[in-house]
């Protein structure tokens, strides 16, 4: 099942090991906890017990009202968390977008892994086959480039007395708007 994106998911380092961070006052803005943020996540941390650099960061932010801020970037267990306790539909939602956020981190990784773990292959051929497949692809889009370009200058209106018709500066065509 594949969820709408609701918050950044970051990469990022904590304790020396690569995890997934959201930044805490998004998911609470998210969440729709009627408390304020400062208040509500402190007491989070001190009723669930999660432990600074291993569940979140504090990081200083940007002073709201004189005051310095602080962003709190939370791992993905704690984000889900977070969401399970504040029993809504918006945090049963939350929980459910974490949850397949890390199902598509494992994949990857396994994707990774599979190819990192062919036997017998030097650095020197996984470059070459790397090479190749980029260039596979950069064929493929080189050939509809210029496909597509022959068919413009076949289609352009050649007017006598001002030259080719010429696209407006913020030309953009319907597939990009």
């Amino acid at each position: 099942m594949k969820h709408t994106p609701i918050m950044p998911v970051l990469p990022g380092t904590l304790d020396g090991k690569e995890v997934r961070f959201v930044n805490a006052r998004l998911l609470h803005a998210f969440l729709g906890v009627g408390r304020d943020f400062s208040t509500w996540i402190k007491e989070r941390i001190e009723e669930f017990e999660f432990v600074e650099g291993e569940d979140f960061s504090p990081v200083s932010g940007k002073s709201r009202g004189g005051r310095p801020a602080i962003e709190y970037f939370i791992t993905l267990d704690m984000a889900k968390e977070l969401s399970m306790v504040e029993r809504t539909a918006r945090g049963r939602e939350a929980r459910r977008y974490f949850i397949d956020c890390e199902r598509q981190l494992r994949q990857l990784q396994q994707m990774t892994n599979r190819a990192a773990a062919v036997p017998g292959l030097s650095r020197a051929q996984r470059q070459a086959i790397n090479r190749q497949a980029w260039a596979d692809v950069a064929g493929h889009a080189y050939t509809r480039f210029h496909a597509r370009r022959e068919e413009l200058l076949q289609n352009l209106v050649m007017d006598t007395e001002s030259g080719p018709t010429l696209l407006p500066r913020n030309f953009r065509p319907d597939w990009a708007k």
